[in-house]
C-alpha cells in the first residue's frame, strides 16, 4: 500500500478515542451518525467528492438483544458497497450502543472505500484484513487495537468481542509500525490502550524495533520490499508472516533442518534489493 499509494498516507494523524479527534456530541441518532462517518472520512485520504453513507444491518433471525434485553454484538461485516459515485458503509445496529465498537467498525468501512478507491485487487477473505490494513496506514490504530478485543455483557455473562477481522496481536504490530513509520512518538498510543491492547503493542513494539533496517526501507523507500527479498527477525513469525501475506514455517525438528537455500532468482533480486538500500539511503 504504502509503495503504491504512500503520498495518500503523507501526514496522516494518530487518531485517538478524545475530544480532540471525536469533539461532535452523539446523540444515537441518523444525524449523529452522518456526522460522525465524516468525522472518520476526515481523517483518511477518501476526498471530500467521495460521498458516504451508512447501511444499518439487523441481525438475521433475531432483534440482537436476548430475552433479558442486553444487546449483543453484531457479526461483523467486511467492505463496503458501491452508492453511485460514493459507498455505503454497512454497520450492524448493535454497534450503536457502544462507543469504541461503533467508531472500530466505521474506521473499518471507511479502510475498505479508501481500498475500493485505490482499486486494489482483493480476493473475498482478504478484504477484512486488507480494509483494516489501509486503515490503519490511516491513524486509526488504536481504534481498531481497542475495537478487536471489547468486554461485551450477555445472557451467558461477560464475553469478548473482536469487531476486527486481524488479531490484537497484529493490530499492535501495524500500530507501532504505523508510529515508527509516520514519526509519532511511540509512547502516545499507550494511554488510550486497555491492558489487552496495551500488551500486544508493548510487545509488537519490540518487534519492530529488532526491524530497524526493516521499518527504515518501509518509511523511505517501500517499493524495495515489494519483491519479498528481505529478513523478518522475530520471535513471533507468525505474526509478520500473515501481514506481509507469507505462510508461517512448520517448526524445525528436534535434529534441525538445513536451510534452504535461496535461487538465483532469488539472489539476483536480494543483490539489487541492497544495492538500491545502499545507493539511497546510504
Amino acid at each position: 500500500m504504502l509503495a503504491e499509494h504512500g503520498e495518500a498516507f503523507e501526514g496522516a494523524e494518530l487518531v485517538t478515542p478524545t475530544g480532540e479527534h471525536f469533539p461532535d456530541r452523539f446523540e444515537r441518532d441518523g444525524e449523529s451518525l452522518v456526522r460522525l462517518l465524516e468525522r472518520v472520512a476526515s481523517y483518511s485520504p477518501l476526498g471530500e467528492d467521495v460521498p458516504l453513507q451508512i447501511g444499518l444491518i439487523e441481525d438475521a433471525g433475531d432483534d440482537g438483544h436476548c430475552q433479558s434485553g442486553c444487546a449483543k454484538p453484531g457479526a461483523r461485516v467486511d467492505g463496503v458497497q458501491r452508492s453511485g459515485s460514493g459507498y455505503r458503509v454497512p454497520l450492524p445496529v448493535t454497534e450503536l450502543g457502544n462507543p469504541t465498537r461503533l467508531v472500530c467498525a466505521l474506521a473499518r468501512g471507511v479502510g475498505a472505500a479508501v481500498l475500493a478507491e485505490a482499486e486494489e485487487r482483493i480476493e473475498p477473505a482478504e478484504v477484512g484484513p486488507m480494509s483494516e490494513i489501509t486503515a490503519a496506514a490511516s491513524g486509526f490504530g488504536v481504534v481498531l487495537l481497542e475495537g478487536s478485543h471489547v468486554y461485551a455483557k450477555s445472557c451467558g455473562g461477560p464475553s469478548i468481542h473482536q469487531g476486527t477481522a486481524l488479531s490484537p496481536a497484529e493490530l499492535g504490530v501495524l500500530l507501532a509500525l504505523f508510529c515508527e513509520v509516520a514519526g509519532h512518538p511511540p509512547d502516545a498510543p499507550r494511554k488510550h490502550l486497555g491492558a489487552t491492547q496495551l500488551e500486544a503493542f508493548d510487545e509488537a513494539r519490540g518487534f519492530v524495533a529488532a526491524n530497524g533496517a526493516l521499518v527504515r526501507k518501509l518509511r523511505e523507500a517501500p517499493e524495495l520490499l515489494c519483491g519479498g527479498a528481505f529478513e523478518i527477525a522475530t520471535k513471533k513469525p507468525g505474526i509478520f508472516a500473515r501481514l506481509f501475506g507469507g505462510k508461517e514455517s512448520a517448526p524445525p525438528s528436534p535434529e534441525g533442518v538445513a536451510r534452504r537455500q535461496r535461487s538465483a532468482d532469488e539472489e539476483r533480486r536480494l543483490a539489487e534489493a541492497r544495492a538500491l538500500v545502499e545507493e539511497e539511503l546510504g
